[in-house]
């Protein structure tokens, strides 16, 4: 067996594969015995079916198996051997008149791969905040705490401080034609939900009103908090809807003691409210400052995108494309395709470079670390903070029994790692400010 390469240009190359039939006839051979010994033919007794039989029937389909098995090896040897980062798939040449029997066969394949390149991270530069929690912001997590815990006090009716429940039901004419089972829509409305609340303020406990499909089209403020996206509101069956006040009360805000402290952090973890202060803001700065980081991280790669020269196998994408996907009828189409993608593909060629220049790699541990991570996150918005670690360890398991989820944690790790070393080796131009100047910056 045989591979040689002729190079199109530097980042594409016709690979061809040479097999002499030494190389996979006593495998193909090993594999007929072996049929003959278990296939079941009528007429003969199990083990007893002629090999010539078994040839006959067998031997073209063996044959192929195997000279599959050892042109994939050969071309994966030779990928890994020359250090290849190929770009899509190897797309191979048609074969004509493919002979199993033949004293040799050659299989050919188009290739393409990644340029060598390098890129030297301290020549890019890029601003690094240092984001710091304001007392305001500590004080609106403290209270959303409180309301986590709060208690319901029914109310007569609505008030600057209350909630109504809705429900949202169409109403069915009397001449419809049918049978018509429409789930109704439920919302909660406060003042802060204006178009809403403007809507059933005057409104008393199972009292209701009506609303027309033309009204939600007009107003999608209203539509959404009442439930609807603009698709769901052009779908509707009916004109008219009925708006139900459901429920009428306001929220008791939990006192600020031991007692929402333990039940936030697990008990004895936070002792005063100067330690929940202290608690909240780092936080608070932990999480804006990761924010802060992945800007910082995104603008390094912004930069390096645009100005690095990465040179593509073009014509290769071209031919991958239509051989990989039976949508793309024509070169052309596929060359449409590829140049509305070049971007995002010169993207993913520089991120797997940084993390190959930089020795990037990940393991099970470090993705069942983050897959619990990512458990945590999850219940902390719903006010959990004290599960223990076993309990943790159990959710994030059971994530990473979906190959899906397995991929995603895997690429979060990875870009994690790979956040880490442009923080590392990138030029940082630090400055202080607050969350709200940096919510302004990612604005622009």
């Amino acid at each position: 067996m045989n591979i040689t390469a002729q190079n199109h240009d530097e980042v594409s190359a016709l690979l061809t594969v040479t097999l002499n039939k030494s190389d996979y006839k006593d495998k193909v051979e090993k594999q007929l015995h072996n049929y003959a010994k278990t296939a079941q033919v009528p007429g003969f007794r199990k083990g007893k079916v002629p090999l010539s039989m078994v040839r006959r029937q067998y031997e073209a389909p063996v044959a192929f198996e195997e000279i599959n098995k050892l042109v994939s090896e050969a071309l994966n040897n030779y990928v890994n051997e020359n250090k290849l980062r190929l770009v899509g798939q190897p797309v191979p040449q048609p074969v004509d008149n493919f002979d199993h029997n033949a004293e040799q066969i050659t299989v050919a394949f188009e290739v393409g791969y990644e340029p060598a390149f390098t890129v030297d991270l301290s020549k890019y530069e890029a601003p690094l905040y240092k984001v710091e929690a304001s007392e305001k912001e500590i004080g609106q997590s403290i209270e959303n705490m409180q309301k986590r815990f709060s208690t319901r006090e029914e109310q007569e009716k609505l008030g600057k401080d209350t909630f109504a429940g809705l429900s949202i039901t169409q109403i069915v004419e009397e001449d419809a034609e049918g049978e018509h089972h429409h789930h109704p829509k439920f919302a909660t409305v406060s003042k802060d939900q204006k178009a809403a609340y403007d809507l059933v303020k005057k409104l008393k406990k199972d009292e209701s009103l009506k609303i027309t499909k033309e009204q939600l089209v007009e107003n999608e403020e209203l539509a959404k908090q009442l439930g609807f996206s603009k698709e769901e509101v052009e779908h509707l069956h009916h004109n008219e809807l009925e708006v139900k006040v459901t429920d009428i009360y306001k929220l008791n805000l939990h006192e600020l003691n031991q007692e929402l402290f333990d039940k936030v952090y697990g008990e004895g973890k936070i002792k005063s409210e100067e330690e929940l202060k202290e608690k909240v803001k780092s936080e608070l700065d932990e999480y804006f400052q990761q924010n802060a980081d992945v800007y910082f991280v995104n603008k390094v790669l912004e930069q390096i995108n645009e100005k690095e020269e990465v040179q593509l196998p073009e014509t290769f994408l071209v031919k991958w494309l239509v051989f990989s996907n039976q949508n793309i009828t024509s070169e052309e189409q596929a060359k449409e395709i590829l140049e509305a993608e070049k971007k995002q593909i010169k993207y993913q060629i520089i991120e797997g470079k940084l993390m190959s220049d930089n020795d990037i790699k990940i393991d099970y541990a470090e993705v069942l670390a983050q897959a619990e991570q990512l458990v945590r996150n999850q219940l902390a918005i719903y006010g959990i903070h004290h599960l223990s670690d076993e309990e943790i360890q159990k959710y994030a398991v059971e994530m990473l029994k979906d190959q899906e989820q397995v991929r995603q944690v895997s690429s979060e790790v990875a870009m994690t790692k790979l956040k880490d070393i442009i923080l590392e080796k990138a030029t940082k131009k630090e400055t202080k400010i607050s969350h709200d100047e940096f919510l302004e910056v990612i604005k622009k």
